[in-house]
This record gives structure tokens, C-alpha cells and sequence, in this order.
């Protein structure tokens, strides 16, 4: 009788013709099954890995187009602001600090406009009054109405009289002074023919300004020589006073006669009518001081002489008072603004 295999093709064990199932042994069992599930994972890893690959690959490229579109469509994109094909998108943050922002702008505004009512309302209801009374003002004008008598103006008001220059408050005054003796004698019916109808001026600060040498010297505080002013004269660069240039050609434009008189003596004459000429004025009459009198007498005796001659003297402008007193004043006196100094 021959000997049978123990095992079959198909691991099955055959006893007298009948299949006998056998058992492997289990560590054999159990490298197959390890080595199968191994195989199997590998796959799946592998083709996990592939189908992730291909997605990432996938999802790069689109996003490159998408982002490659966009941003050279729009330029930008953020938290609070999104871009796309329909349209531009606020977040709901966005949305909510622009809400923030105008309400806390609201408020304040709304403070700021409480705050001025009630400053206004204590306003109304408080009456104006000056924190310090003002000394030099004071001063000034006592010297303008001619209550001083040969004063200089003192040390402590330097400061106010700069102010006073600077600010431009003395151009101003010097201006409306020249505007009312312009209405008057726009107003003045005079004789065309005969020329003898007659405004007199006064020269130095009324014609040419002395500005530039007092503020050498503060504004009149400190006391100068007459040798600083003869040679201060002598320069003929004193500059006009432009509101009486314009003044001055308007007369001479309505066939009025200009004189002028100087308490500067006759050895400037030259000077001086050069000084006028390159400041705008001409065609005029110079009266300068040739004898040792008060300026108040020498310029009444000049005003007498010109009536004596025939004119008819309308009006005086000068900016002191020793330029307006006397006889033969004409009609109306325009005293100019001068608080600097006193002759």
C-alpha cells in the first residue's frame, strides 16, 4: 500500500480519500497575516499618497491661478476686506469698528458743540473787562490829544510802542486819518483857474517816515543828538509814508497847490527835496526854517506869509500838534499819529 501526502496542493490532508483540514502553526499563521496586511497598507499607503499628491498638486495649481487673477485684478485682500468675482466684501469686524468710529465721533462732536453753547451762554452773560489796565495806552493817548507837554516816552513803554508799529495798528490809524482828510477835500469846491487854492503838510512823519532811526534808538525812550538826526537826514533814503503818496497825487491831480513846511533848516534843502522827489512827491512849495524861533511861530509866520500872497489855505495835516497851532489854520486840521516822540 503506498504511503499517501500527508498534505495537498491546498493544505488540506487527505485520509483514506477524505480531505483532513490541518492546522498551520500559528507564527506561521500569523507572518502571513502580517505580511498580507503589510502589503495591503503599503498599497493603500501608496495610493493614499499618490491621490493626496495629486490633490495638493491640484489645489496649488488653482490656487495660484485664483491668487495670480485676484491679485492682479485687485491688488489686495485682508480681514476686513475680501475680494472676488461678485463684488468687495466688509467683514462683520470691519463693519463693526467702522460702527465704533463714527459713534465715538458722534460724541465728541456732540461734546465739543455742549461745550461751546455753555461757553458762549457765560459769555453773553459776563460783561467784558480788560485783565490789566494798560499804562503806555494810557500814555499814548494823552500824548496824542496833547494833554503832555514835552514829554519823552518812558523806558517801560518801549515794548508797547514796538507793538504798537508792528502790529500794524499804526498804519492803520495813520490811514483813516488820510481817508478823512480825503473826504473833506474831495468835497472842497475850488477854483480851477487860479491854483491858490492850498493843502499844507508837514514833512517828517507825514511825508517820510523816521521809523528806522527811532527803532535804533527804542522808539524816542532813548534820547538822541541833533548831529544823529542832521545826519540821518543827510542820507535822503527816508522811506514815504504811502498812504499819503497816494493822497498827495490825487491833490495834484485836482489842481490843488501842496506845501510844504519844515522845521528842518536851510542848509538840507537839498537833501530834502531829493528825499521827496525819489519818494513820489513833486511839484510842491518847501518853507524850511531859517531863523531861532519856536516851531510854533515859524510856522504860523509861513502860513501867514502863503495867505499873505493869496492863497487860500484849506486845511493843515501833520502829526504833531506844534504843525496845527497858530494862526491861519485854514478850514480843517488832520492831526497824523505820533506817540513816539514830542516837539
Amino acid at each position: 500500500m503506498a504511503d499517501a501526502p500527508l498534505l495537498s496542493p491546498r493544505g488540506e490532508g487527505h485520509l483514506g480519500g477524505e480531505a483532513v483540514p490541518t492546522s498551520t502553526p500559528r507564527s506561521f499563521s500569523y507572518r502571513l497575516d502580517a505580511g498580507n496586511n503589510l502589503l495591503l497598507g503599503s498599497r493603500r499607503s501608496s495610493a493614499s499618497s499618490l491621490f493626496g499628491s495629486r490633490r495638493q498638486s491640484s489645489d496649488s495649481l488653482l490656487g495660484s491661478r485664483r491668487g495670480s487673477v485676484y491679485g492682479s485684478r485687485y491688488g489686495f485682500g485682508s480681514t476686513f476686506v475680501q475680494i472676488d468675482d461678485t463684488g468687495i466684501y466688509l467683514s462683520s469686524l470691519a463693519v463693526t469698528i467702522i460702527l465704533s468710529a463714527l459713534a465715538t465721533l458722534g460724541i465728541l462732536l456732540f461734546t465739543v458743540v455742549v461745550t461751546l453753547s455753555i461757553m458762549l451762554g457765560q459769555c453773553q452773560d459776563k460783561p467784558i473787562v480788560l485783565d490789566k489796565p494798560n499804562q503806555c495806552a494810557s500814555f499814548a493817548l494823552s500824548a496824542e490829544v496833547d494833554n503832555l507837554q514835552n514829554w519823552t516816552l518812558p523806558q517801560d513803554c518801549i515794548t508797547n510802542a514796538e507793538l504798537y508799529v508792528d502790529s500794524g495798528q499804526y498804519d492803520l490809524d495813520f490811514t483813516l486819518t488820510i481817508d478823512a482828510a480825503r473826504t473833506f477835500l474831495r468835497s472842497a469846491v475850488i477854483e480851477d483857474s487860479d491854483g491858490l487854492d492850498m493843502v499844507v503838510l508837514d514833512l517828517d512823519d507825514t511825508m517820510l517816515s523816521s521809523l528806522p532811526l527811532l527803532r535804533e534808538h527804542h522808539f524816542g525812550a532813548d534820547l538822541f543828538k541833533q548831529e544823529v538826526w542832521d545826519s540821518y537826514v543827510k542820507l535822503a533814503t527816508m522811506p514815504s509814508l504811502k498812504p499819503m503818496v497816494s493822497l498827495y497825487k490825487e491833490l495834484k491831480a485836482l489842481n490843488w497847490t501842496i506845501a510844504v513846511i519844515s522845521d528842518r533848516v536851510e542848509g538840507q534843502r537839498n537833501v530834502t527835496i531829493k528825499n521827496l522827489n525819489s519818494a513820489g512827491y513833486k511839484d510842491y512849495i518847501l518853507i524850511l526854517r531859517s531863523e531861532p524861533i519856536s516851531v510854533v511861530e515859524f510856522k504860523t509866520k509861513a502860513r501867514l506869509e502863503l495867505e499873505q500872497k493869496g492863497f487860500r489855505i484849506w486845511a493843515l495835516i501833520g502829526d504833531e500838534w506844534s504843525d496845527l497851532r497858530g494862526q491861519a489854520i485854514g478850514k480843517r486840521v488832520f492831526k497824523l499819529p505820533n506817540s513816539l516822540y514830542y516837539t
